[in-house]
């Protein structure tokens, strides 16, 4: 009966202590997704979907500018900055599956934090390129622009994101 009891109370205080445990990693995951900087939905033209620092950005589909080997130097609590490569196809040129990409250098800084059911997203990306050895901004907006699937949409000027 003893040997019983002693069995009993070490698993009591072993349950204890893994619930202490187990409450204090709750408690400081919870602070730490609460603290955590935005995320940006939509990098592969996927709607609500969010990333953190994101590799590629896809805007659309035949034809459309994406970037690739995006290498973010500061992801905070109210912008973010990186760089890599804008590919683009010859403005023109027609039908697109024949058209050739061309890659450049591009900046893309992300901005203006809103929320979604309770996330914090970047809503706002500028996209600096070089056009003829003169830099370039081109701004968009992540949101619903007249439909039900949320998109980013830039101006219609070259290089059309």
């Amino acid at each position: 009966m003893a040997r019983t009891s002693t069995i009993a109370r070490r698993l009591l205080a072993g349950a204890v202590l893994l619930g202490t445990v187990l409450a204090g990693t709750a408690f400081a995951e919870g602070t730490a997704s609460a603290s955590s900087a935005p995320v940006v939905y939509a990098a592969r033209n996927n709607g609500w979907h969010g990333y953190t620092r994101p590799g590629t950005f896809i805007f659309g589909n035949g034809g459309a500018p994406y970037l690739t080997a995006l290498q973010w130097k500061s992801w905070g609590s109210g912008s973010a900055w990186g760089t890599g490569k804008l590919w683009t196809q010859k403005p023109g040129c027609s039908p697109s599956y024949k058209c050739t990409y061309s890659s450049r250098w591009a900046g893309i800084y992300l901005s203006t934090v809103r929320t979604h059911n309770g996330v914090q997203y970047y809503a706002r990306m500028a996209v600096e390129f070089f056009v003829s050895g003169k830099a370039r901004w081109v701004a968009g907006w992540f949101g619903i622009h007249g439909g039900t699937v949320p998109y980013w949409q830039f101006p219609a000027v070259f290089p059309y994101l």
